[in-house]
């Protein structure tokens, strides 16, 4: 029988990690300031708050990774996987399971508590202001966690101090009611920016591991179902780094090209391995979390990730089904992206896109895959293919024509000079080459014939399809198919895919029975047993 994890006792050991945690990246012990009154006196305490908080997020990379890839599809046990991962892969989660475990999460929140009741944003001419915005997203992000893990969030703003503490009444949120608030905390700091004054610690960039606001506010909307406002939020973050036709989150770098040579024959470079390289590729990488072995943060998960999970029969079949293309017409089958993503067979098969320096959880492509998301719900299925494809690689449409242009609505339209060269009559002639082009995919479609409701089912299928074949084993996953599962109203989006990976794999009564499960979708979330003291309505 599974005993259910109590949150009263993960509260108190995020107190006590609170009390004895250490700085993320050089921080001199004494930076570690414990009274009740840290943060008021020095811009060392709140950095010192900030780094404590980052140093945690470095324990939830195994757990980030797991939970959000061996639950879903593209992420499977082999034979040297420890009892615990297996029991995530079959939803069958034990007691003591530490991947279950959300300790580390509100541990997380606790800490962002003490650090945002202790900063004086007034202080020192609002010197501190982007400190507490900054831990104020990274509550948020791990809140969100929890909401995708654990199906409910119970919603504590003031820091946990003692048991007293514990027996206040606190409120207990329902995905909407959490997305909701969550929406409203982030209001009060619109515009101010992450720190940048910690940017160059031991080489890292420490903006780089704090969630932006606006990608924050768009998935919040895209979970909420505003999905105008989700567009506008996530193509805020784009103009906003975008800029003259640069490659700096633009989708410019062709990663997969294929040119012809004298005689008709095809010559193809594969780039795709270049994004995941030892060192962080900047122009790609939004958010990621950084390791130093010099000073105690050794990253703890990545010889589980390289030894005991691989890439799903599933997730390979997909990519193989996938047609290369030059100038958008078929060329050969197979996907670009499959070479750099994993090797090897069978149980010796790898996942390659993990590095032991870092880890990285957001990546710009995904950002473009959310936003095509958002405007294709919000009724502009067109707009969204054009996201995924690019303008370059569709033959039948003029590049200058593509429909990411001239819009009445603003949130849709990408200004040329911005995203893109041009030639002499201001038309496009390189730049950003959408999601599939940059590396020379065969370009999706959709049925003309179709009603506009059912065009937008259809996009958006091809759009969950599209981020399985580009971000798998990044821990996005399980969210993806959940919200689209959710969105929908069909447990089968969900429920299918999952025992799709059984059965692929040749384990017909697991795929059976894992169907059946998760087409409940009380099935979907981990176990979490709440304080009467945590109430709904409150």
């Amino acid at each position: 029988m599974k005993r259910y994890i109590n949150i009263t006792l993960l509260l108190l050991f995020g107190l006590a990690v609170f009390t004895s945690c250490e700085s993320l990246l050089d921080v001199d012990p004494e930076e570690v300031v414990l009274s009740d009154d840290y943060l008021g006196d020095s811009e060392l305490d709140a950095r010192s708050a900030l780094f404590g908080v980052l140093s945690q997020m470095q324990e939830l990379t195994g757990q980030y990774v797991v939970l959000g890839e061996l639950r879903a599809d593209l992420v499977n046990v082999n034979s040297r996987t420890a009892d615990e991962l297996r029991q995530i892969s079959k939803h069958e989660v034990e007691e003591g399971n530490s991947y279950s475990d959300p300790t580390a999460l509100f541990a997380i929140i606790n800490n962002c508590n003490f650090a945002i009741e202790g900063i004086d944003t007034e202080a020192y001419e609002n010197l501190l202001l982007d400190d507490y915005a900054s831990i104020l997203r990274i509550r948020v992000w791990a809140q969100m966690q929890i909401l995708i893990h654990y199906g409910k969030l119970p919603y504590i703003t003031e820091p946990i101090r003692t048991n007293d503490d514990l027996e206040k009444n606190y409120p207990l949120l329902t995905i909407n009611e959490a997305i909701d608030q969550l929406i409203l905390d982030l209001q009060p700091i619109t515009g101010v920016e992450n720190v940048t004054k910690y940017e160059n610690s031991l080489g890292f960039n420490i903006f780089k591991m704090i969630p932006n606001q606006d990608i924050l506010l768009g998935d919040l909307n895209l979970w909420k179902g505003n999905y105008v406002e989700a567009a506008i939020h996530y193509k805020q973050f784009l103009d906003d780094n975008v800029s003259g036709g640069g490659n700096f989150y633009n989708l410019t770098s062709q990663y997969g090209a294929i040119t012809t040579q004298s005689g008709g024959n095809y010559n193809v470079r594969n780039n795709w391995e270049n994004i995941y390289q030892e060192n962080i590729q900047n122009n790609v990488v939004i958010n990621y979390v950084a390791f130093d072995d010099q000073y105690r943060q050794p990253n703890s998960a990545f010889s589980i990730l390289m030894n005991e999970i691989k890439p799903s029969a599933l997730a390979i079949l997909k990519w193989g089904a996938q047609f290369k293309a030059f100038e958008g017409e078929r060329y050969e089958l197979g996907d670009n992206r499959a070479e750099a993503s994993y090797e090897g067979e069978g149980d010796l098969a790898i996942i390659t896109k993990y590095q032991y320096e870092y880890f990285v959880w957001n990546r710009v492509v995904k950002i473009y895959l959310r936003y095509a998301e958002a405007i294709n719900y919000a009724g502009f299925p067109d707009q969204a293919l054009t996201i995924v494809n690019g303008i370059f690689n569709n033959p039948g449409v003029e590049p200058k024509d593509a429909p990411i242009f001239d819009n009445d609505e603003g949130y849709l339209n990408f200004d040329v000079d911005q995203y893109f060269n041009t030639n002499s009559s201001d038309e496009p002639i390189s730049g950003n080459l959408g999601v599939r082009g940059r590396v020379s995919m065969e370009p999706v479609t959709v049925n003309e014939d179709l009603t506009e409701a059912e065009k937008i089912e259809e996009v958006g299928m091809l759009i969950l399809e599209e981020a399985a074949l580009e971000l798998a084993f990044e821990g996005n996953r399980w969210e993806d198919l959940m919200r689209f599962a959710l969105r929908s109203n069909d447990a089968s989006i969900l429920a299918n895919a999952v025992a799709d990976k059984f059965e692929t794999s040749g384990d017909d009564a697991g795929a059976a029975a894992i169907q059946a499960k998760l087409m409940n979708p009380e099935n979907w979330f981990l176990p979490l047993t709440i304080p009467s003291n945590f109430s709904s309505g409150n």
